[in-house]
């Protein structure tokens, strides 16, 4: 599958949304109480990317967020592909994506949280350089076990 992808707008926040339902995570997970409201707040405090399939019917098959948590750190979260666009590298070029803009705007690392749910895409983080790491999840939801924390040197 070929896609494109560009920048989040206010308006999207439906869109990732949806993304994020249709990804298929836990039901134990914070994902399933997230609301188009927060999605709209998260976005609002940095931005993300929407992948965009290409040809007649273009419609966004995935997504990711970032946002600053202090003056070295960018935050990744959000990331969600639809299953059938999965194994493609679509989550590997949100990341970058997301990556890119860390340096673009100075920050030394990125880091994201992975959901006890969803423990299983540890190694996905781990092959683009991802470690773990003992630093707190300052966006963690109070009702949901601590995630595991990763952290990339940028």
């Amino acid at each position: 599958m070929t896609c494109a992808l560009r920048p989040t707008l206010p308006v999207d926040a439906r869109v990732v949304h949806a993304l994020m339902m249709a990804a298929g995570m836990d039901p134990r997970s914070s994902w399933v109480r997230t609301s188009v409201a927060d999605v709209e707040w998260s976005l609002g405090q940095g931005g993300g990317f929407l992948a965009l399939g290409e040809g007649v019917g273009t419609q966004a098959v995935g997504c990711v967020g970032y946002r600053p948590d202090g003056s070295h750190t960018l935050t990744l979260n959000k990331l969600a592909t639809l299953p059938e666009a999965r194994g493609q590298g679509l989550g590997t070029a949100l990341v970058l994506a997301a990556e890119a803009q860390a340096r673009l705007g100075g920050f030394g690392r990125v880091l994201l949280a992975v959901s006890q749910y969803n423990l299983s895409v540890i190694p996905f983080y781990e092959r683009l350089g991802y470690a773990l790491s003992t630093d707190r999840y300052a966006f963690a939801h109070r009702s949901s076990p601590a995630p595991v924390v990763m952290v990339k040197e940028i």
